[in-house]
């Protein structure tokens, strides 16, 4: 393991994705090191449009993270932020779902009664989660180990009840923290 002075990232890995968005994904790290975001522009999901649309869908992107950390570095774990905006009608439902490493959180947009007949409704989300993880260096003695790579899961679900009604979902960024402890 070469050693660092600060956290460096390496590329995503791609598992899985339904929508492409991989190769298109605009990273930026601090400049601390602590943190990588990833903006994302084409995570959608739609359905809208008519009977010849599906009334159910999905979309899911996975991979897997790794970083170098400074053997000094008192780790406690990983955050995963997750932000999107979501339009819907009151006869759709939809859910987002973000995993980082063993922690997982959801969101979910049930379906209005048919009495709440509101038009489209919009709104911005965000999520997160956590998984713990530690430095390397704080077991054994050099030379230590790599910090293994750990896995990162969006996905999303929606399902529309009749052909004017209408879902669309998309993640705009995510971003991975590096939580140091005390």
């Amino acid at each position: 393991m070469t050693t660092v002075t600060a956290p460096a990232w390496a590329p995503w890995t791609s598992y899985y994705d339904s929508t492409g968005q991989g190769p298109a994904m605009v990273t930026s790290v601090a400049a601390d090191g602590l943190n990588v975001r990833f903006g994302l522009d084409r995570f959608i999901l739609s359905l809208q449009g008519g009977q010849d649309v599906p009334f159910a869908g999905a979309a899911g992107l996975s991979g897997a993270l790794s970083v170098d950390v400074p053997p000094d570095l008192n780790m406690a774990g990983f955050l995963l932020v997750v932000n999107g905006h979501l339009e819907k009608t009151p006869g759709s439902e939809a859910v987002v779902t973000c995993s980082i490493g063993h922690g997982t959180q959801s969101l979910s947009w049930p379906l209005a009664y048919p009495r709440d007949r509101d038009p489209v409704t919009g709104s911005d989300f965000h999520l997160e989660c956590f998984t713990s993880d530690y430095n390397p260096a704080t077991v054994g003695v050099p030379p230590y180990p790599p910090l293994p790579p750990f896995p990162v899961t969006l996905s999303m679900q929606a399902r529309r009840r009749t052909a004017d009604e209408a879902v669309v979902m998309d993640l705009t960024d995510f971003t991975v923290v590096l939580l140091g402890s005390s």
